[in-house]
């Protein structure tokens, strides 16, 4: 080791520095220590290994020279791809192209040895996604994880961002419930009674004194937050016990909604168009170089595809969509032959689109996103707004190429004896709901709203088709490992 690197060492031990600030440094000549995880290695002479800390998609390279024998000795004998490393090194300008620096090591310490390489997943090249969904844990240790996770924390952060600009307050209601706010009956039940082993259970003698459950949507709460607050926005966890295995569904995931007093349907399609824009085009600035590295391996043609949706949106009343499809069933049939089985057939007035019909809306028809707005009344939910023609509702979907549905929105009802009829017509309590007709009751108001799947959105974002791959630790129907 050099005389004078070896007095600054042993006078002075270097700051910790994260990977990122260091590959951006041009501070040529300092000291760096820096601790992470080899993601690459090359025992020769000198030998070489990229080190990742998870700050960045970018690894700095470092050079462990053998003229350094006891350094050199240690790094040989304990290195392995994935193994956690503490290392001081002096920073020099790259010689090999497509790397701007490298740190020569003065010190490093293998602090977490891989024991058993043979079965260690970050040890092997080119592992499966799906292979990797089995053994979540590990996932952050791959580059594409790296990428989908910190694409995921950027993103929070640019809604976050956007709602503060437009004046809205962020507020996480009870996610805890007596209403399963959809009126569809998928709600996961909390109890307490399980203990008394009973067959049948008395909910009046249960923990709430009444039947609970794990909300599905904080809609309603938000309905009573944004009646003195004007504007309102949440990011809770929601929860379907819908037994579905799609790529889409989740049982548990993180639900952004929204809520703003004294607008129209217009209104509330414009503000959501310029909220997906907003999300999309600043992720392509803030995480550029996690979206360039999927776009270069997992997701090909990932910024092109991103780029795309920041053009118009395309505009649709329901009665349009159904008839588009009806004329286009032969087309629709070859599209997903592969996918479409015996018992498929299209929708009347009155169904729902299915998923098959808002992908050829968007991906083949407009070739562009697509807001579906004036559903039959009878297809969504009891709050919904009933139009003029007694026969649909002010509500709107928006269906992302590639996906399908991203976003479900609707101006709410706000008179009263509407709604308090929509209510014992469709069989709901209105006793459970008296609160809620309260609104209606005393200073009734102008209102609407939206809400989005964030795991969804990260899937347009990312260009994985499975939303397993953007949930950290997904929860779905017969998965619950950890």
């Amino acid at each position: 080791m050099d005389t004078e690197l070896k007095q600054i060492v042993e006078n002075k031990t270097p700051k910790h520095t994260l990977v990122k600030y260091v590959v951006e440094s041009d501070e040529y000549g300092e000291t760096f220590l820096i601790k992470g995880w080899i993601r690459e290695l090359r025992t020769q002479n000198p030998a070489f290994a990229k080190i990742n800390d998870g700050s960045c998609h970018t690894s700095i390279q470092l050079v462990v020279p053998r003229e350094n024998a006891d350094v050199y000795e240690h790094f040989i004998q304990f290195a392995n791809v994935g193994a956690t490393i503490e290392a001081i090194g002096q920073l020099v300008k790259s010689p090999k192209s497509g790397q701007k620096s490298e740190l020569i090591a003065i010190s490093c310490t293998i602090t977490g040895p891989v024991r058993t390489p043979e079965k260690y997943l970050p040890c092997a090249k080119n592992c499966p996604l799906d292979v990797l969904r089995r053994h979540q844990h590990v996932r952050p240790k791959f580059r594409t994880f790296g990428s989908v996770y910190r694409i995921r924390s950027k993103l929070s952060n640019i809604i976050h961002n956007f709602f503060q600009k437009n004046d809205f307050h962020h507020v996480d209601p009870n996610i805890v419930t007596t209403s399963d706010c959809e009126g569809a009956g998928e709600v996961f039940t909390i109890t307490t009674l399980l203990s008394q082993k009973r067959d049948k259970y008395n909910f009046s003698d249960d923990f709430f004194n009444k039947q609970a459950f794990l909300t599905v949507s904080s809609q309603l709460q938000l309905e009573a937050l944004c009646s003195g607050l004007g504007r309102v926005y949440t990011t809770n966890p929601s929860f379907r016990a819908e037994k579905s295995k799609t790529f889409r569904h989740l049982a548990c995931f993180t639900h952004v909604e929204w809520e703003m007093a004294f607008i129209e349907l217009s209104d509330l399609i414009d503000f959501t168009e310029k909220f997906i824009k907003t999300c999309i085009s600043e992720l392509l600035i803030s995480a550029k170089e996690d979206i360039d590295a999927l776009d270069s391996f997992v997701s090909k043609g990932l910024v092109e595809k991103l780029s795309h949706l920041l053009g118009d949106y395309e505009r649709v009343t329901y009665d349009t969509a159904v008839e588009i499809v009806r004329n286009n069933e032969p087309a629709i049939r070859e599209i997903f032959s592969g996918q479409i089985d015996k018992t498929w057939q299209l929708p009347e007035w009155g169904d729902d689109l299915g998923s098959f019909c808002e992908k050829y809306l968007c991906d083949y028809v407009y070739k562009k996103p697509v807001f579906v707005y004036n559903f039959p009344k009878e297809l969504k939910s009891f709050y919904m707004k009933p139009n003029a023609d007694g026969k649909t509702c002010q509500s709107v979907d928006l269906l992302i190429p590639g996906l399908g549905e991203l976003v479900g929105a609707s101006i709410r009802t706000d008179n009263y004896d509407i709604l308090l009829e929509e209510i014992q017509k469709r069989g709901m309590s209105p006793e459970t709901l008296s609160w809620y007709l309260d609104l209606r009751s005393n200073a009734t108001f102008p209102h609407g709203g939206a809400g989005l799947g964030f795991d969804r959105l990260l899937t347009v974002c990312t260009g994985l088709p499975n939303i397993r791959d953007v949930v950290p630790f997904p929860v779905a129907y017969e998965e619950c490992d950890y």
